[in-house]
């Protein structure tokens, strides 16, 4: 979905720390935050090595005697600490590597910063510390209204600890309340670091995004009412927006619908009677045929991107599918299976098989 946009800020950013492979052997930590490259990338690096020091002074004082604690030698460390980030310096082959890993990450988490925060928190375990969720907040220099709302919340509840299901429940309905108070011209400011950072390094101002991936922003807030219209500008040929027409958009559906509201996680019931799905998709045909879903060469590529050449996975995932009768549960279906088999849900193959499958749900007329 953006990965012509990936492959274009990886470049940029690589021609202007390394100076079209003119740069020496290593790259140092000064070096990237004083070059013109989007801060979040720059706060990653920064985050990366300061983890790094973290590590290697929490082994060296161990065992040690000395009361590194005293305020002026932790006044010192301080700064000492400063200036070793700072010239820490990475191989080439280190930091194309990391600078890699850190693109993808900054656009996973700029279009579905809740989904890609929790799943970052909790990939090792199911319980977290409050100090390691804070440690990990300053890795991301973009949405900073979000990492305030989790850092007050710990420090006014006094939080030590967060389980999984707890810290999605509670992102979800804290920064719901943010939103809600938004017209649709702040709503669609509050989304400016994505739109900068895709625009890099052209700096247009005037950069349009895929639909698909605004129906992913909004979907990780559960905000239905702006993704029936966003689904509905997509049927209707609509591929893109730039931030003025999303603005308008946006604002068109307050004015319609009154304030954004958030879908809440914890009162989903399949088994209640007032459970809808707002945007009253069709049915998923009951256990499509593959054939009838895919050609071969769309099925090959799947089992061999997707499903990691398990040709019974792809089949069994389909007949699973044919039971899931909105587009709501067939997506988040999708998203388990993409998470599962560690698959970038912006990759080609995963844009196509999440758009084949959404057309059962929408057929178009």
């Amino acid at each position: 979905m953006l990965e012509q946009e990936t492959e274009l800020i990886t470049s940029a950013i690589k021609h202007r720390i390394l100076v079209g492979g003119q740069h020496s052997a290593h790259v140092a930590v000064k070096d990237i935050l004083a070059a013109d490259i989007p801060h979040p990338i720059k706060t990653l690096f920064r985050a990366d090595v300061e983890a790094t020091l973290m590590e290697e002074l929490h082994r060296h004082r161990r065992d040690s005697r000395f009361n590194y604690d005293h305020p002026e030698v932790k006044s010192l460390q301080h700064q000492m600490n400063s200036v070793l980030v700072l010239n820490y310096t990475y191989t080439q082959d280190e930091f194309l590597h990391r600078l890699d890993d850190f693109v993808n990450m900054m656009i996973n988490y700029l279009i579905r910063p809740q989904w890609t925060l929790t799943n970052m928190l909790f990939e090792k375990a199911q319980s977290i510390s409050s100090a390691e969720v804070l440690k990990i907040l300053r890795c991301f220099g973009a949405f900073e209204y979000l990492k305030e709302i989790i850092a007050r919340y710990i420090q006014d509840k006094n939080i030590s600890t967060f389980n999984k299901k707890d810290f999605s429940n509670f992102v979800r309905k804290a920064e719901g309340e943010y939103i809600r108070r938004k017209t649709g011209d702040e709503l669609a400011r509050v989304m400016t670091p994505m739109f900068e950072f895709l625009d890099f390094p052209k700096t247009t101002s005037n950069k349009a995004l895929p639909i698909r991936s605004l129906i992913k922003f909004f979907e990780d807030k559960g905000l239905t009412t702006i993704l029936t219209r966003l689904e509905s500008e997509n049927a209707q040929g609509k591929k893109e927006l730039t931030q003025l027409d999303l603005s308008e958009l946006l604002e068109d559906v307050r004015r319609t619908s009154g304030a954004f509201e958030v879908e809440r996680l914890e009162e989903k019931s399949d088994s209640s009677a007032d459970a809808k799905d707002t945007t009253t998709p069709i049915p998923f045909p009951a256990l499509l045929s593959v054939d009838s879903l895919f050609d071969e060469a769309d099925k090959r590529r799947f089992v061999k991107k997707i499903f990691k050449q398990d040709e019974q996975a792809f089949n069994t995932t389909l007949q699973s599918m044919s039971k899931l009768q909105t587009w709501k549960d067939a997506s988040k279906f999708i998203d388990e299976i993409f998470i599962r088999n560690d698959v970038d849900p912006y990759s080609t193959e995963a844009v196509r098989f999440t758009a084949l499958i959404q057309q059962q749900y929408y057929p178009k007329k």
